[in-house]
């Protein structure tokens, strides 16, 4: 019996942690056109009509367009005013409540759990990035990043990055 115990407080243990390592982690999505030949994309320019309309702080705004900039960059486009690829952004943000009902509680050779309710939040973010063919005003590739923020962190240039480079990785997609 003692072993089942054992057992079932270590399944509960790992769950924790890989609930806790899963939460700081960004997740990324993308989606393309698969006519699209990304080869033939050298140059970018930011889309400002719509970036002027994303509803975060103006730091925030130049922190994605800087990261958004430098990583563009590494992919080999160049920035330019007649551009083939248009980027802009948008962000999206809720609060996730977290909430822990029970409580163990042990005393040998007890154990039990007895109510108790405890909790916490996160606000989850979500960062949009589009790439919109600038002939034909076409959206042809769009990657989303989803993970934690932290607004008090002393250094959301680097959160704000990481989430910009996670993003680009899957930029220009792999033919299969």
């Amino acid at each position: 019996m003692k072993i089942i115990k054992k057992y079932s407080s270590l399944k509960i243990i790992l769950f924790t942690l890989i609930f806790i390592f899963q939460s700081c982690g960004i997740y990324v999505q993308y989606d393309y056109d698969s006519d699209v030949n990304f080869s033939n994309y050298s140059s970018y320019s930011f889309y400002q009509p719509d970036i002027d309309k994303v509803e975060i702080s103006d730091l925030d705004k130049k922190r994605i367009l800087k990261s958004l900039d430098i990583g563009l960059k590494a992919k080999g486009l160049e920035r330019s005013n007649s551009p083939d690829l248009l980027v802009t952004f948008e962000t999206k943000s809720k609060e996730r409540v977290y909430v822990n009902n029970y409580l163990p509680f042990r005393w040998h050779p007890f154990s039990y759990y007895y109510p108790y309710s405890s909790g916490y939040s996160r606000v989850q973010g979500t960062l949009y990035v589009s790439l919109i063919d600038s002939k034909n005003q076409q959206l042809v590739w769009q990657g989303k990043g989803v993970g934690v923020l932290n607004e008090y962190s002393n250094n959301r240039d680097k959160m704000v990055d990481d989430f910009v480079v996670k993003i680009l990785e899957k930029y220009p997609p792999k033919s299969d």
